[in-house]
This record gives structure tokens, sequence and C-alpha cells, in this order.
């Protein structure tokens, strides 16, 4: 009976190993098709390869856009590579261009701020059959293909209406924060715009000093040293900041908020990320510019897409803005959360 009863377990233990085996067996297999379904995917060959070139590729404002630039390109057989410059790279965006080129590219979405010899990779690029798409600032002395993003006439005209609200009697100083490599930086449309608008608001009885910081060389590290400069200056901190760029706000939120200057310094920035919706919801920045980034990665595409079926595009793109208030960026921060 013992014996039996030992047989019966034996049999027991058995067979429940054996449905083990069958489980973790199957589960294996399962996650083998499915690595190998991802690896096929990954592996897929497309048409076209286009390479993505920008000053800093993990920025919110970046990945936006080449989420939906990617998302693009795999719907018209393309496949799209973000390259770009940080605090650890030692590469410029030159040198990606070189890569790019050498590697025959079928085409290039490329940041543009004024580089010295910038324009002359583009004119190489397209000389050897890639075209060359420049977002937020346009290379107008190249040959490039397309330009994605505002004119700076556009930009500087709708900056200086906003800041034209906020100029009372007691402003004194208003600065712009850009990175472009400009010859006069008081020449640019965006600095004429916000200072005509600023003058037209105080009239002639109350000069307002408009002034442009340059930061297009202080790389993402630099930027900061520098807008912290600012706010350690005291009697040198601006009545109103304006800030061109994501980085640039990022920046300011933050060196605001360390020296307890919210509140007392408007600032007008630039993109909607969490921490700049957030911001501008508890009154750190008075507005936020909203960029579609969705329409930037899109048109891009769409502007090379053009190209390789007909041999060329348009050649200009333009790009939705949209300033947020308090009562916007808490609508659009809340929609955010609740997808």
């Amino acid at each position: 009976m013992k014996k039996k009863g030992m047989t019966l377990g034996l049999l027991l233990s058995g067979a429940g190993i054996l449905i083990l085996l069958y489980m973790t067996g199957e589960s294996y297999l399962n996650g083998l098709a499915g690595s190998n379904r991802q690896m096929q995917a990954d592996t897929k060959e497309y048409m076209y390869k286009y390479d993505m070139i920008v000053d800093n590729p993990e920025s919110s404002f970046w990945q936006a856009v080449y989420a939906s630039a990617e998302k693009w390109a795999r719907e018209n057989d393309s496949l799209l590579e973000l390259k770009g410059t940080d605090e650890e790279s030692q590469y410029t965006k030159l040198d990606y261009m070189n890569v790019s080129i050498a590697s025959r590219a079928d085409g290039i979405i490329l940041q543009y701020s004024g580089e010295d010899g910038l324009e002359d990779k583009i004119d190489e690029a397209v000389a050897d059959g890639i075209p060359v798409v420049t977002l937020m600032n346009d290379a107008v002395h190249s040959k490039r293909q397309t330009f994605v993003g505002v004119s700076d006439y556009q930009l500087g005209s709708a900056y200086g209406e906003k800041v034209a609200d906020y100029v009372t009697r007691d402003t004194k100083n208003i600065l712009i924060l850009l990175k472009r490599n400009i010859d006069d930086m008081n020449q640019s449309q965006i600095y004429t715009q916000i200072s005509n608008a600023a003058q037209a608001k105080t009239g002639a009885g109350q000069p307002v000093t408009v002034s442009v910081k340059n930061l297009l060389s202080s790389g993402t590290f630099g930027t900061e040293e520098a807008v912290t400069d600012i706010f350690q200056q005291r009697n040198k901190v601006p009545d109103i900041l304006v800030c061109m760029d994501a980085d640039t706000t990022e920046c300011a939120r933050q060196a605001v908020l360390d020296f307890n200057l919210a509140g007392k310094v408007t600032i007008i920035g630039y993109y909607t990320s969490p921490d700049i919706l957030t911001a501008v919801e508890k009154g750190v920045l008075a507005l936020t510019c909203d960029v579609d980034t969705e329409q930037m990665g899109k048109y891009s595409i769409e502007a090379l897409t053009e190209f390789q079926k007909d041999g060329r595009s348009n050649s200009y793109y333009n790009v939705d803005i949209n300033f947020l208030d308090k009562d916007a960026a808490r609508a659009l921060r809340r929609e955010g959360l609740s997808e």
C-alpha cells in the first residue's frame, strides 16, 4: 500500500515537472518569436535613409520633433536616425554633416544656427545629390531645399506683441537671449520687432533699453552658467527676459527659482515641456511660446519625400506657434496627464 502511494506520488511529481517544462518552453518560444519579430522590424530595409542633426538630441523639444519625423518617415518607407552634439560628445554638427555626406544619406534634416562653415557643408551635400532641410533658422545663403520653422520677422513680431503687453512705466531693461550666429545681433529681425513693440508701448518719454545676448557658443552647460550669471548680478537683472529656445528657458526657470526672483522678473519662454508648463501655471514664467513640434517633424519628412518623388520641394514650410498663459498651460498640462 505504501509502495503504491509512493508510485502515485512520483507519477504526480513527474506530471507536474512535465507541465512546468511545457509552460516554460512555450513561454520561451513565444518570447523568442517576439524577439524575432522585433528584430525583423528593426532590420527592415527601407527605401530611404535620412539623418537628423541637432544641437541637443536629448532635449524634450528635439525628442518631440524626432518622434513626429520618425513616425512620418516610416510611413513613407524611410528610416530616420537622430544625431547631435551634447556635453559628452566631441563632435560638432559639421562633423555629423561630414559623416552623413560620406555615408551617402538620402536626406539631411539640420538644426541650423549659423555656425561657421555649415552653409558650405550644406552646399556640399546638395552638390552630392543629398537634399537638406533646415530647421529653426534658415540658411538663406545656402542651397538647402527647404526651411521648416517660423521666419525671424514673424517670430519677432509675435514675441514683440507679447513683450509689449508686459511693458509698464517701470520697465527699463529688456534682455533677449538668442543662440544665433549673427554679425550684429542688434540688426536681427527678432531684435528689431521686439524693440519697436516695446518703444511703441512706452513712447518717446520713457526710453527702454532692449539688448541681446548671444549664447550660441555656450553649449548646454555654458548656457546654464550664462543665464545664472544674469541673475547673480542683482543690479543688472532685466525687467523682462525673453528666451528664444527650450534650453535657455529651462535654465531661466531654474535660475529665477534659485535666486528667489519669481514674480520679480517677467520671463517669456519657449516650448512646452512639463517643467516649463508647470512654471507658467505657477507664475514663475509669464508666458511660453508653444511651437508645433508635430508639424515640424511632419513637414521635414514631407519635404524630403517630395524631393525623392519629384526632384524638388517647397522652399518654405511655416510652423504654427501659440503663446500659453497660466490658464492655457494648466489646461495643456492636465490634458497631457490624462492621456
